[in-house]
């Protein structure tokens, strides 16, 4: 017995100089993340949206990148972007590790090349000619019988590709001006490239801009941030959520980082095809008031929740909030951030303030409408819009000011948007 009490002591001491020395061993530190300081920055000239002015980098999609990083807490130098002939921006994005570019198309052929953040913008590629030929272009078909340039490794290509273009007819080049160039002396008919930017070039390059135009115009696409493979999940996904911030959080004024450097660059636009009708916002505000007046509580939640029909499930642009009277957002169908938060004295980006006339007017007439300048849920861009509201009593015995709009087409459609 003693010597079974012997070894038990023997092993539990054996035990704790073993314990002690797995503890008191050197603990392997992970490597620590690596943070949006230790990110590369790539670009290309590509106006409104990356481009050099006076030597300075600037454009609409380097401040939304500017913005989002100091957001996240880890500002960088307008000079840390480096703008490169595109075909070189692509490719060092996708070859060297923590490389963001700035912008791109995120499209099927691309979509296992790059991590993605966005969209923030959008941009409609077009089909540039000399204006004195005469083109048969009504649908993309058409553009099977022509040689159409391209820059290097630019969405054009795979865009010319899916509306069937042959690839002996897709004529490559580094630049747009070398396009322009190819246009001139014969080698290509027509050159496929961003609205605003195909027209940015023209100016710049060429003695006769009025010579040049768009002669097509495709649908219009989404740009994102396209990460390098090799950057962290966990930073691609906190520049979103800072990226979202910039896009949906107003500040003290109620205007957004992202509609203010939008704004500055090219204005509000008009819907070039609205798709709601005048009717329907009447239709949609009547409906809710209805069901507020009948349950405030559960109406609210719904509301909030973006549930149809407070959030058009076929047409996203149509969709309703509420004020009380006192200009506090109480429900909000497509940007639940802004619950709770009283507007009194803010504006939109032009500095309208819209909800102090909606409520003012409500007050005193019962219902009506006003102008201001908005975004559309899920797309990109502001726009004008004109909001129908209407003064009511809830089930809870409050007033409330029940609000839908639409985004209004431009009242001289003979001039066009910039993109």
């Amino acid at each position: 017995m003693v010597k079974i009490h012997h070894l038990f002591l023997l092993c539990l001491t054996l035990f704790a100089v073993f314990a002690a020395g797995c503890t008191t061993t050197e603990e392997i530190t992970p490597p620590a993340p690596i943070g949006a300081e230790a990110l590369t920055f790539v670009t290309e000239e590509h106006p409104p949206f990356n481009y050099i002015e006076d030597g300075v980098v600037k454009g609409i999609s380097v401040d939304i990148l500017l913005g989002t990083l100091e957001e996240m807490g880890t500002p960088v130098a307008r000079d840390q972007i480096n703008v490169l002939p595109w075909n070189i921006a692509y490719e060092t994005a996708l070859s060297e590790k923590n490389t963001v570019l700035l912008t791109t198309v995120r499209s099927p052929e691309r979509e296992e090349l790059f991590k993605w953040a966005g969209p923030f913008a959008s941009v409609a590629f077009c089909i540039f000619g000399e204006l004195y030929e005469e083109f048969e272009i009504s649908t993309a078909d058409d553009l099977k019988k022509y040689r159409i340039g391209v820059v290097q490794d630019d969405y054009a290509g795979i865009l010319l590709k899916e509306s069937g273009v042959s690839e002996s007819n897709i004529i490559v080049a580094d630049d747009v001006p070398t396009l322009i160039s190819l246009l001139h002396d014969g080698t290509i008919d027509l050159f496929c490239h961003g609205d605003f930017a195909g027209r940015y070039f023209i100016e710049k390059t060429t003695d006769d801009p009025d010579h040049f135009g768009i002669v097509y115009r495709f649908e219009t696409d989404d740009l994102y941030f396209a990460f390098n493979r090799e950057t962290s999940d966990a930073l691609v996904e906190a520049f979103q959520e800072s990226l979202d911030t910039l896009r949906y959080q107003p500040d003290q004024t109620g205007v957004t980082e992202y509609q203010r450097i939008l704004y500055s660059y090219s204005g509000a636009s008009y819907d070039p095809d609205p798709s709601i009708t005048r009717e329907e916002v009447i239709g949609l505000v009547d409906g809710t008031a209805d069901a507020i007046e009948k349950d405030t509580p559960d109406t609210f939640t719904r509301i909030n929740a973006g549930e149809h029909p407070f959030w058009d499930r076929e047409n996203r642009a149509l969709y309703v909030f509420v004020y009380d009277t006192n200009v506090t957002i109480v429900a909000e169908a497509d940007n639940p951030r802004l619950i709770g938060v009283n507007m009194r004295g803010k504006t939109d980006i032009a500095g309208t303030p819209f909800r102090d006339q909606i409520t003012d007017i409500a007050l005193a007439e019962g219902s009506g409408w006003v102008d201001y300048i908005w975004m559309i849920p899920e797309k990109n861009g502001i726009y004008h819009k004109s909001a129908y509201f209407k003064l009511i009593e809830g089930s809870d015995s409050n007033q409330y000011i029940v609000i839908s709009g639409l985004y209004t087409a431009n009242p001289n459609p003979a001039h066009q948007d910039r993109y």
